[in-house]
């Protein structure tokens, strides 16, 4: 009987000296990535907002408030874990989900649709919704964003939200998603890298002012593929510091066009290089591939730029150089350019211009273009123009395959290459 007594103590002490040691092992609360279910998940990192008082009844900062506190749990997960906003209608204001969290990977699980104040003035700071600082984020979701663009479109400022922001985040996938209507650029990357952005439709009138589809600045190892854009200004704009793009399989129209610029506008911008574009489709735009800088601006460089395999459907201005960039009268000086452009080429670009010029390459008469080539050019007139030729100043450079328009580059100059009637190309030194 001693003996019975004295192995059920042993027991009973290593049984508790067992839970004891499992308890310290446990993480704290806010560690656990199980933990946080109880408070609002639809699964152990999974996030519902609606779970955070998120409402398709409730107002903008409520909202904004439970979509906030979805992204802190989430942002405490050491693995992986999901924001969900599910289909329904959402009011939300200004948010920025803002990083590092303790995760590497988080995903935005977008179903439903965000809709943005309609007063510009409730969005303080540059965005409606901000992403920053985070590594390997995922938004998806097949939801819409409408940024309520329309009594901003008149202002005459540029101070205006961008309703999606990417600052400062590494490594991503922007998938599935839509947004219409924006006050200001529909997306726009800064000092980010190796972002994917596919499967994206980006819309808004051809009148609204300042509607870029997507603007990249300082960024670099970017990729856009298969995004459809149609807004008021450029589908697509390089600004200064970007290298190392692919673009490929762009809808673009209405809008200006696939632009690099505008570039030389401020002091101490960084070059531009590495950008190549294949394979897309612009219709009614007002320019279709266009490098853009300021007159007057100071010294950078833009090169290694590829446009290639573009379809043009009555588009004016199909192929530009635009060194004389002066919108709406904005110049503080008519100064030539100081931006170096060189080592640009343009190859496989066919279809129909709305305007007599359809190859404008007019570059700076301090800093003039270098080693641009025109290969397998093939544009004709629409019915509303009569013919449609070339125009180059100060650029040097040579065509190869195809050439209509008459090229007004190289030993070629004036010389069409093709079966199609125009005039000769134009060279201005």
């Amino acid at each position: 009987m001693m003996a019975s007594s004295m192995l059920f103590k042993i027991a009973l002490i290593g049984f508790l000296a067992l839970a004891t040691a499992s308890k310290k092992e446990a993480p704290p609360a806010d560690e656990s990535s199980d933990s946080t279910a109880s408070t609002g998940s639809a699964g152990s990192n999974s996030f519902d907002v609606t779970k955070f008082s998120a409402s398709t009844s409730g107002s903008a900062s409520a909202n904004t408030k439970a979509f906030l506190d979805a992204f802190k749990a989430a942002c405490k997960v050491k693995g992986q874990s999901t924001i969900l906003v599910p289909k329904g209608t959402f009011k939300l204001g200004q948010i920025t989900f803002e990083g590092p969290c303790q995760g590497s990977h988080i995903t935005f699980d977008i179903q439903g649709t965000l809709e943005a104040p309609a007063d510009a003035k409730e969005i303080p700071g540059n965005a409606w919704i901000e992403f920053d600082s985070l590594h390997e984020m995922v938004v998806k979701g097949g939801g819409i964003l409408d940024g309520k663009g329309q009594s901003s479109w008149p202002l005459e400022t540029h101070d205006k939200p961008i309703s999606m922001r990417f600052a400062k985040c590494v490594v991503g996938s922007i998938s599935d998603i839509s947004i219409k209507d924006s006050k200001f650029f529909h997306m726009a990357l800064h000092h980010s890298q190796g972002l994917i952005f596919e499967n994206i439709k980006l819309s808004a009138p051809g009148d609204s002012k300042n509607t870029d589809g997507i603007h990249l600045s300082a960024s670099s190892n970017i990729t856009i593929n298969n995004v459809d854009i149609g807004t008021g200004d450029d589908c697509i704009s390089i600004g200064p510091g970007t290298n190392n793009v692919k673009i490929s399989g762009v809808k673009c129209g209405p809008g200006h066009g696939i632009s690099i610029g505008s570039l030389g506008k401020y002091k101490g911008e960084e070059n531009v290089a590495n950008i190549h574009v294949s394979g897309c489709t612009i219709n009614g735009a007002t320019n279709g591939v266009r490098i853009k800088s300021w007159p007057g601006s100071a010294a950078s460089q833009a090169s290694n730029i590829v446009f290639e395999d573009i379809t043009m459907t009555n588009v004016s201005y199909p192929i530009i150089i635009d060194q004389k960039y002066c919108p709406n009268g904005e110049c503080t000086t008519h100064a030539p350019s100081q931006v170096k452009i060189s080592d640009v080429t343009f190859k496989g670009i066919k279809g129909t211009s709305n305007t007599p010029i359809a190859v404008k390459l007019d570059c700076s008469e301090n800093s003039p273009c270098q080693n641009v080539k025109l290969q397998d050019i093939s544009l004709k007139p629409m019915a509303s123009v009569d013919e449609i030729t070339s125009l180059c100043t100060n650029v040097h450079g040579d065509v190869s395959g195809t050439q209509s328009p008459d090229p007004c580059l190289g030993a070629n100059a004036g010389k069409s290459t093709s079966s199609g009637s125009a005039p000769p190309g134009k060279t201005e030194s």
